[in-house]
């Protein structure tokens, strides 16, 4: 698979819950970094591996249900890509739904994801919370 394909079918994947299509195109030491203001958004991360990956997506997954995450927009160049991610998310304990949209930087080798770059405005999850 190409690099948009494997990008892709990880996002549709993410969308529809298949966590082990997911799994199965993560590399066993994947790079997983959510850039955030950790005074405002509980979720940050930086982290290495299957394990600690799947560990920070049930931290945000306890506090939010992903009700849509759908790719808008994808570049790609060689091993890289680049795509933004409209989000609709709603509160575990309030109910309140929220939109927003995230920015998602992959890099895959060898047909796996080796690293992923999410940034996301963690202040608007925050204030419903």
């Amino acid at each position: 698979m190409t690099t948009e394909e494997i990008v892709r079918k990880a996002i549709l994947s993410y969308n529809s819950g298949d966590a082990d299509t997911i799994s199965a195109l993560l590399h066993d030491d994947v790079r997983y970094c959510i850039h955030a203001n950790a005074e405002t958004g509980p979720y940050c991360a930086d982290c290495s591996g299957k394990n600690a990956f799947w560990e920070t997506i049930s931290r945000i997954q306890a506090d939010w249900n992903i009700d849509e995450y759908r790719l808008t927009d994808i570049i790609v160049s060689g091993e890289r890509a680049a795509t933004q991610i409209s989000l609709t998310i709603t509160s575990r304990h309030t109910g309140v739904s929220r939109e927003t949209e995230l920015a998602l930087f992959w890099t895959v080798k060898d047909g796996c994801i080796v690293e992923l770059h999410e940034y996301h405005d963690t202040a608007a999850a925050t204030l419903s919370k």
